[in-house]
């Protein structure tokens, strides 16, 4: 009895035996390879779980999440300590939109072909619109069958007013446009139909991703023919006009020099020595990296105490007030843009994770990677709605 309880326990397929090969970092991907390294997948995993955790909150106890439904007190003070570092919608969108440009342009910075760049655009080119094709096709198909009825029922007994009630497609053409759409529109994608169509709201977020990989595979085909001390002034200058612009091009530039510093041997070497201060005193990347964390969190902290005052960080976008064709109120409601709060939350996590191994083997964990290799299409199906400016 007690040799088989042994035997039991420590079994291949005893569940302490596999308990411990998820908790175990994954070391499948090797530095050499072209695939994005594991701790990304990892740190996706991560996001999906928070995705998740918004959409609950967002569909069952919407007063945690936003404040367009009335709720406790104490649902509120929930919301106002843990909302802006747990469960931001805008943050965890974002997130996937940089850690996307930081990880498409790895197979071709690693290897840096002609066959590997066109691989690199082709397999996204193929992947997202049947993809599209085939889950917005059920989607509408079922919506169209069953009716929306029952979600203005749910909103009301509940209630919860901050969830939006879908559209449904006239007919199959209709659908049909909807989602070839989706690969042309390069502004207001919160209002394209598809996502109206689509009962949590935020298809759009293929939209931008899909148009903005353009701009990562312009940026990184020039970097491995042109000198790497060059790399970081011309990103920074590209980064710069996006940011005037308020451009998500500051996000990708962002996200491709991280990349490459990260790849290129020369400038690991430089990454990895520390940020020069003086001759004689350099630091580790990480405390910026943290340093950026701080600030970016104790923006979005003041957004929440102060929501009347969340786009006002517009101001320093100089673009906005020198175009004749928008304003900051109508560029804000228009289209989801480049916050600056998310973008030194997001950054300064990644230059942490980049720097420190620690982090990398607890975001290599496997049951982190598995779940991160679908991580944006489990955000898409799972989270909701339109509250796309919360903090």
């Amino acid at each position: 009895m007690f040799t088989l309880s042994i035997w039991t326990v420590m079994s291949p397929k005893s569940p302490l035996t596999r308990l411990r090969a998820l908790l175990k970092p994954s070391r499948w991907q090797l530095e050499t390879s072209p695939q994005p390294q594991a701790y990304l997948l990892g740190l996706r995993g991560i996001l999906t779980i928070l995705s998740l955790l918004w959409i609950f909150f967002e569909t069952f106890i919407p007063t945690l999440v936003s404040n367009g439904t009335e709720g406790p007190t104490y649902q509120k003070i929930l919301r106002c300590v843990f909302s802006p570092v747990l469960w931001n919608e805008s943050l965890i969108r974002s997130f996937f939109f940089a850690l996307s440009a930081r990880s498409i342009c790895v197979r071709f910075l690693k290897d840096p072909k002609p066959s590997a760049y066109a691989g690199s655009i082709i397999r996204r080119i193929v992947r997202l619109p049947i993809t599209l094709f085939a889950a917005c096709g059920l989607v509408f198909g079922i919506i169209g069958s069953i009716g929306t009825s029952y979600i203005h029922d749910f909103k009301n007994v509940l209630p919860n007013h901050s969830i939006a009630v879908p559209g449904v497609p006239n007919d199959a053409l209709t659908g049909l446009n909807s989602i070839f759409d989706l690969f042309w529109v390069v502004r207001s994608y919160y209002y394209q139909a598809a996502n109206d169509f689509w009962p949590s709201q935020t298809i759009w977020m293929v939209s931008l991703i899909y148009q903005q990989s353009w701009t990562v595979y312009f940026l990184m085909i020039i970097l491995p023919y042109t000198r790497a001390t060059w790399h970081w002034q011309f990103l920074a200058l590209f980064s710069l006009g996006a940011f005037w612009m308020d451009s998500w091009g500051w996000y990708d530039a962002s996200a491709v020099l991280l990349a490459d510093y990260v790849i290129n041997p020369e400038l690991r070497a430089r990454f990895d020595e520390g940020l020069t201060i003086t001759d004689n005193w350099k630091i580790p990347y990480a405390l910026p990296g943290a340093a950026m964390t701080g600030v970016g969190f104790a923006m979005k902290y003041v957004w929440t105490a102060l929501p009347q005052y969340i786009d006002k960080e517009l101001v320093l976008h100089p673009f906005l007030d020198l175009s004749e064709n928008t304003n900051r109120a109508a560029f804000a409601a228009a289209d989801p843009f480049a916050r600056v709060d998310n973008g030194l939350v997001i950054f300064g996590i990644l230059l942490l994770v980049e720097t420190t191994v620690l982090l990398q083997n607890l975001l290599s964990a496997r049951w982190l990677v598995e779940l991160g290799k679908r991580s944006l299409s489990k955000s898409i199906l799972q989270t909701s709605p339109h509250q796309h400016r919360l903090t």
